[in-house]
C-alpha cells in the first residue's frame, strides 16, 4: 500500500470478465475492475473462479481447522511440528499459543468447525508439548486450502491470455510464499516465466513432470 497499490478488503470477486478469449478484468460486489493481467491466487476457492474462464484446474479444496490458546509466556520463538502425530504449534505476537493439525480428509467449502477436531488435536499437542494442559482454549476456525494432485505449487500462465495462476499451496505456503510473490511479480513485469518457478507449470501434469513433494508440510 505504501507503493501505491490499492487493496480493496471486503470485496468479493465474483466472475471473470472475458474479451475474444482473453481475461481482461474482474466482476466483484462492488462493480467491475479492468486489467491487463489477472492473477489467481484466492487459496480453496481457485477452481470455482478458473471455470468462469473455462479453465479445469487439477485442484481439490479441503477444510483446514486450527486454534489458539490463552496466552503462554513470552519466549517461545520456534514452530514446533511432528511428522509422526500431524500437529504443529506456534506462539503469536499475543502470546496465545497456535495449533493445528492435518487437513479435514473429505473434500469440501465448508467452514464448520468441529469438537473432534479440538480433542484429536488438543491430545497431539499435550503428548508433544505437556505444559499445553494448562491452557485454555480460545478460538477455533476453520478456512478452506488449495491441495494440488503432487502436493506442489501450480505457478504461471494459464494458457489463457492475460490470466496467471498460483494456487496449490495446500498447507504450506506461508513457508515458500515470499519467494513465489517475487517470481510472480517478475512474471507479471516482464511476461516471461523466471527459471525457478518453470517447473512448476501447470502444463507440468498434461506432460507427466509431476513435482511430487508430500514431505514438504506434516498436515496433509
Amino acid at each position: 500500500m505504501q507503493r501505491g497499490v490499492h487493496v480493496h478488503q471486503r470485496t468479493a470477486v465474483t466472475d471473470l470478465l472475458m474479451d475474444g478469449g482473453r481475461v481482461t478484468g474482474v466482476q466483484t460486489d462492488h462493480g467491475p475492475v479492468a486489467a491487463g493481467v489477472v492473477v489467481l491466487a484466492v487459496g480453496g476457492h481457485v477452481t470455482t473462479l478458473a471455470s468462469t474462464a473455462g479453465l479445469l484446474l487439477p485442484i481439490r479444496t479441503h477444510p483446514l481447522q486450527a486454534f489458539v490458546t490463552s496466552p503462554y509466556a513470552p519466549g517461545f520463538d520456534q514452530i514446533v511440528a511432528s511428522a509422526s502425530l500431524v500437529f504443529y504449534a506456534s506462539q503469536t505476537a499475543r502470546g496465545e499459543m497456535l495449533l493445528g493439525a492435518e487437513i479435514d480428509r473429505q473434500p469440501s467449502y465448508s467452514y464448520r468447525s468441529s469438537h473432534h477436531f479440538l480433542q484429536s488435536c488438543a491430545h497431539r499437542a499435550q503428548t508433544l508439548l505437556p505444559f499445553l494442559r494448562r491452557l485454555r482454549i480460545l478460538r477455533q476456525w476453520t478456512g478452506v486450502c488449495d491441495m494440488s494432485p503432487d502436493y506442489s505449487p501450480i505457478m504461471g500462465s494459464t494458457g489463457v491470455g492475460g490470466f496467471y495462476v498460483t494456487t496449490g499451496w495446500g498447507t504450506w505456503g506461508f513457508k515458500a510464499i515470499p519467494a513465489g510473490g517475487e517470481q510472480m511479480a517478475l512474471l507479471i513485469a516482464t511476461g516471461r516465466t523466471p527459471e525457478l518457478i518453470a517447473p512448476f507449470s501447470l502444463d507440468r501434469f498434461a506432460k507427466d513432470r509431476t513435482l511430487a513433494d508430500r514431505g514438504s508440510a506434516g498436515t496433509h
